[in-house]
């Protein structure tokens, strides 16, 4: 059984988490440059699926608070699709919404200051989207 690999996905930095061996634990696993188009994004991923062993992918999809997509939502559908092409691993979308606040609002409580947490709120985001996803009732 491998790895899930948990992505959250932005213009500057995605976000990364792996999950344990039995899928059951998130952990950061930092965060890389987006790339200049989606494909170099991909490619840039690959080695981290392979090295870590990763048999599934799960994307953070930022829907509108209405449950709507917006440009950003139709642009991570985008960049799941050439993932899917590339790595040939099953990849589902999971909801993040106000998964990004949430991860702020934690570290303000924290009192984290402002640097440090623009430093790490995108692992963290794709670790909480990755630990939603497996705390989930699955079929």
């Amino acid at each position: 059984m491998g790895k899930i690999l948990g992505i959250d996905y932005g213009r500057a930095r995605i976000g990364l988490a792996l999950s344990d061996l039995s899928h059951i634990l998130a952990s950061p696993h930092g965060k890389i440059k987006t790339g200049k188009s989606h494909k170099d994004s991909s490619r840039a991923l690959l080695k981290i699926i392979e090295e870590n062993s990763v048999e599934q992918i799960v994307i953070g999809l930022p829907l509108l608070l209405s449950g709507k997509d917006s440009e950003t939502t139709l642009n991570v559908r985008a960049f799941a699709e050439e993932l899917k092409k590339i790595s040939q691993l099953p990849i589902t979308l999971w909801d993040e919404r106000l998964t990004s606040k949430e991860v702020e609002r934690t570290m303000m409580e924290a009192k984290v200051n402002r640097k440090k947490r623009a430093a790490h709120v995108d692992t963290l985001s794709a670790t909480l989207i990755l630990q939603s996803y497996l705390d989930s009732p699955k079929p």
